[in-house]
Parts: structure tokens; C-alpha cells; sequence
């Protein structure tokens, strides 16, 4: 049986042969293709950190400015991020040298963002100073150094940090204070979808979506939306109504016979899902607003998405409501907001029913 299959085997590889292409491309240098993927991955980490640092000075105002409500869920926090070159090792080796050239990444902690506005910014904490000492103690190298930075901020009940950099060679002594913020994180997605959502304990923005929005004040109005998901404790409530259908539906696979059980789950998890959509746009407004943006150009974001997405401006809507009653519900908050502002009341949102 092998041997008949031989011929045949021989001919399939000849046909192959004979597909490849017949021009004569030049060879590409083996040295020049690895310089021209290192000056690549140049472009895509200075872009990558551009957005980023938007979104993060962003999210930091939104979680400053919110505390009030945002619950129990605060934390403290300095407003910078720090890595080290050991965070650059297995599938993402090759960007070491990437992340020392371009973000000034050593072996001891480097701070690669520090958000507007915060502590540390008004520390004078830059981007590219390495962490020495902080309060007193020696932070090390390596992904160690991180956890003593995590652990001696954690384990402090103190505003007052004292903070031994080193800039350009030389050593310098910063106090560093801390601020109360929401305790809801956003984490940066690399995916180019227009895309963003909340998970009860923290909120994700796709890169696709910090290309989409123009303006600080459309992003701003978008991490608003989902922190409301999680202040308003609209993912725990699908959960809840997803549990109740899939139980519902699982009453009913025992009467009828017919196993319902994952449509009840769908069904439950979809209800007030547009209600849920429509009050975080609502609370999203207040929240990008006591953030001090101007929430009167944030609207505009919406009639944009439903550009990219025709399907949504469908007055009935889907998961979420039409763009189109999304666009006047926002342009009827922000109208609310601005006459609280203009007159002194509390920018707090109404828990009237027919706001």
C-alpha cells in the first residue's frame, strides 16, 4: 500500500515546485532586515507610549475626581509607573534594547509615566529617573525591586514618601506625596477594535479606541461610561440576571423537556442592558465632568460611532441604545451638568426615575 502511494506522493510535490514564483526578487540582507525591525519596533513603542500616557493622565483625573463616588472602592496613589528591563524577557525579549533606548529602561526601576496633576508629577518626578532609595530603604534591581516599591507603599498608612532618584547620573531626593482615587484600574488593550468595557473591578480601552476618540474629553466621557458600570454595579447585576434565566430556563427544560438552560442565561444576562447602557452614558457625563473636562465636546463622539457603525444608529437598538437617543440623552446630561455647575449645586447625578 506505501509503495502505490509513492508516484503519487511525487507528483503533488512537482506541482508544488512548479507554483512558486518565476521572477527573480533580490535577497533581502539578513543584518539590514534586523536593523530596519529594530528602528520598527522603535515606531510602535514611542506610538504605543503616546497613547498610553494619554489614556493613563486621563484615567487618573476621571479616578481623582470621583472619589466621592466611587464607594469604598478607593485607593492612595503617588500617579507614576515604573518598570524594569526584566519585564522585557521571554516571548518579548527582543524589545529590551527596544525599551532601554526609547523609554530610558535599566536594570533598576525607571519610571516610564507619571500622570498630570498627581503627587509625583508635582514632585517633580519625571520619565526616565531610576528609583534608588524609598524612605531610606535600598529598592535593588529586577522584578524584586518592584515588589519592595509595591510593598513599602502598601504597607504604609503615611501620606509622606520619601523618594531617592537618579537623573542623568545624579542622585536626587524628592518628597513624594499620595492622593485618594477610585480603586478602579484601566488597562490599555493592544487590539485595534473600537472597543472598551468594564468588569466590576476594573475598566479596558482598546488602542483602537484611543486612535478613535479625538480629544481628551471623548476618552474622558468614555472611561466615565465604565467606571458608572462599576460604581452603579451594573456587571454584577447582568451576572445576577443571567443566573435567574439560566435557573428560569432550567425549570423549564425539566417541564418541557427541551434544554433552554444556556438561551435563559443569554436572555437574563440581556436584560436592562440598555437601561444599565443608558445610565452609565448619563453618569459617565458627571464623572468626565468633575474630572474638570469640558463635557460639551464629548458628545460629538457619538454621532462618529455611529459613522463607523450604521447598524447602531437603528432606533431600536441593540445591547446598547441607538447612537441617535445615545447623542441627545448625553447632550440632555451634560445640559443638566452645566446648569448645576453654572449655579453652585452639588454636581452630583439625579436618582430621579424620569431624569
Amino acid at each position: 500500500m506505501r509503495r502505490g502511494r509513492l508516484p503519487a506522493l511525487a507528483v503533488g510535490v512537482t506541482i508544488m515546485a512548479g507554483c512558486a514564483p518565476a521572477g527573480d526578487f533580490p535577497a533581502i540582507d539578513a543584518g539590514l532586515a534586523r536593523d530596519e525591525a529594530r528602528k520598527q519596533r522603535a515606531v510602535a513603542m514611542k506610538a504605543s507610549a503616546r497613547r498610553e500616557a494619554r489614556a493613563r493622565n486621563v484615567a487618573f483625573r476621571i479616578m481623582a475626581g470621583n472619589v466621592e463616588l466611587c464607594g469604598d472602592k478607593v485607593q492612595k496613589t503617588t500617579g507614576f509607573l515604573s518598570t524594569t528591563l526584566e519585564q522585557y524577557s521571554g516571548r518579548v525579549r527582543e524589545w529590551r534594547e527596544t525599551a532601554r533606548e526609547v523609554l530610558g529602561v535599566g536594570e533598576r526601576p525607571t519610571v516610564v509615566h507619571v500622570a498630570e496633576g498627581s503627587p509625583a508629577h508635582l514632585a517633580g518626578l519625571k520619565a526616565g529617573d531610576e528609583l534608588l532609595r524609598l524612605n531610606g530603604q535600598a529598592l535593588g534591581t529586577g522584578k524584586a525591586s518592584e515588589r519592595k516599591v509595591s510593598e513599602i507603599f502598601g504597607n504604609s498608612e503615611s501620606e509622606d514618601f520619601t523618594l531617592t532618584i537618579e537623573r542623568r547620573g545624579e542622585a536626587r531626593e524628592l518628597a513624594l506625596g499620595r492622593a485618594a482615587a477610585c480603586d478602579y484600574p484601566v488597562l490599555i488593550v493592544n487590539r485595534y477594535d473600537v472597543n472598551a468595557w468594564a468588569d466590576g473591578e476594573r475598566i479596558y480601552v482598546t488602542a483602537g479606541m484611543l486612535r478613535f476618540t479625538e480629544n481628551d474629553e471623548e476618552l474622558a466621557l468614555i472611561i466615565g461610561h465604565e467606571l458608572a458600570h462599576n460604581t452603579r454595579g451594573h456587571v454584577a447585576s447582568k451576572k445576577g440576571n443571567a443566573l435567574l434565566g439560566a435557573i428560569l430556563g432550567a425549570a423549564a427544560a425539566v417541564l418541557s423537556g427541551v434544554d433552554v438552560t444556556s438561551l435563559g442565561a443569554q436572555t437574563g444576562g440581556a436584560a436592562y442592558s440598555q437601561d444599565f447602557e443608558a445610565e452609565a452614558d448619563y453618569v459617565g457625563v458627571y464623572h468626565a465632568g468633575r474630572a474638570g473636562y469640558d463635557v460639551r465636546k464629548a458628545a460629538s463622539f457619538l454621532r462618529r460611532l455611529g459613522a463607523l457603525r450604521p447598524a447602531a444608529i437603528h432606533l431600536a437598538g441593540s445591547a446598547h441604545p441607538s447612537t441617535a437617543k445615545r447623542f441627545l440623552a448625553v447632550e440632555r446630561a451634560v445640559a443638566e451638568f452645566e446648569r448645576k455647575r453654572k449655579s453652585g449645586l452639588p454636581l452630583l447625578p439625579d436618582e430621579r426615575a424620569d431624569r
